[in-house]
């Protein structure tokens, strides 16, 4: 009897990210999936996939609608948002803003979506030679259409986030990302530097800082921004890859968190979830290595709570919180991620995937 009652437990989670899709209209130069197009695998996740999700998303505090694709691609999406909320779920979602119409956004207020992010690699022409197939002028209008909708019902949500990746090419224009951020009305920013790459010349975009000089000085940089932007209203982070810190557990919080594929595979992070069908390799500290996958089960076959339970998920997250790492992990730039903050913020923020 004890063994039925444990086998349907489910456990209380942070956070469920599930790529609804892997498909996008964008082709960023940074992404897997302008890399690996040959290899690329563009799925959707079946209504009938998510739904079988509801007893997990009763305890699970926030359900996130993005992963390797956009998420408005999807032509369920409004169902699926309404299908996590209705479970008691706070849901969010992050996207590049092109697929974001006046009624999207105020259909995003009508099924009280409690966040939207949007990603960015540059505040002028940069960021849509970057991002191909985005462009920032879509963002923009994009965030004024979500204001003017929440004026007009007097709602205060969804709270919008912007994910911004930083890079070599872009990296001129921080400086001017408290008054930018300010003037879009947005609620929070997190800045983070490239954790994947790809190519051998992306990886000079990746590393901010070659000596430890220039990387005290570009954090102290940095913390004088997020300062600024404190100041005008704008809660702003930094989270960047640092040459000179040994690999520790990244903030992907896979013992508490876990992400689901679009094709139903279970997953610790979205590192090991890339969706890509044949062997890949990608670049770390300047030498090639195979892509890494890594999944537990798949809800398609298996309820979300037993493949959280399988022996070899449970070894994997109590190793994670070791000194010495899942093997998987020792070869990612997000193990090498510090958070560069003023000394007055609070740990912690509010999740905004990076792609």
């Amino acid at each position: 009897m004890l063994r039925k009652l444990f086998k349907h437990h489910y456990p209380r989670l942070d956070w469920i990210q599930v790529e609804i899709t892997s498909q996008c209209n964008g082709r960023c130069l940074y992404c897997p999936q302008h890399t690996y197009q040959r290899q690329w695998q563009a799925r959707k996740l079946s209504i009938e996939a998510f739904e079988s999700m509801m007893p997990a998303f009763k305890k699970t505090g926030l359900v996130y609608l993005q992963g390797w694709g956009e998420p408005f691609l999807h032509p369920k999406f409004f169902d699926m948002v309404k299908i996590a909320k209705s479970a008691g779920a706070r849901v969010g979602t992050t996207t590049n803003g092109t697929l974001l119409s006046r009624p999207a956004a105020n259909q995003l207020i009508a099924e009280r979506v409690d966040i939207v992010g949007f990603s960015l690699a540059g505040i002028t022409e940069k960021n849509d030679r970057i991002r191909k197939g985005t462009e920032l002028k879509a963002v923009k209008r994009a965030i004024d259409d979500l204001h003017q909708a929440k004026n007009r019902q007097g709602v205060r949500s969804p709270a919008i986030h912007i994910a911004y990746m930083l890079l070599r090419s872009n990296i001129d224009e921080i400086e001017r990302l408290p008054d930018f951020f300010a003037n879009l009305g947005v609620d929070q920013v997190v800045v983070s530097s490239l954790s994947l790459v790809t190519r051998p010349e992306l990886a000079n975009e990746a590393i901010l800082a070659e000596t430890r000089e220039h990387w005290a000085e570009l954090t102290e940089n940095l913390q004088q921004i997020q300062e600024t932007a404190a100041q005008k209203g704008v809660d702003m982070h930094f989270q960047l890859v640092s040459p000179f810190v040994s690999p520790k557990p990244c903030d992907e919080n896979v013992k508490h968190a876990l992400v689901v594929g679009a094709d139903g595979n279970v997953s610790p992070c979205v590192m090991t979830n890339i969706p890509v069908k044949e062997e890949t390799t990608y670049y770390f500290d300047q030498m090639p290595y195979p892509l890494p996958h890594l999944s537990f089960g798949n809800i398609l076959d298996h309820p979300l709570n037993e493949i959280w339970r399988r022996p070899d998920y449970r070894n994997f997250r109590r190793k994670f919180a070791t000194p010495g790492l899942p093997t998987i992990c020792r070869r990612c730039y997000k193990s090498h991620m510090i958070k560069i903050e003023r000394e007055i913020d609070a740990p912690g923020y509010g999740l905004v995937p990076e792609f």
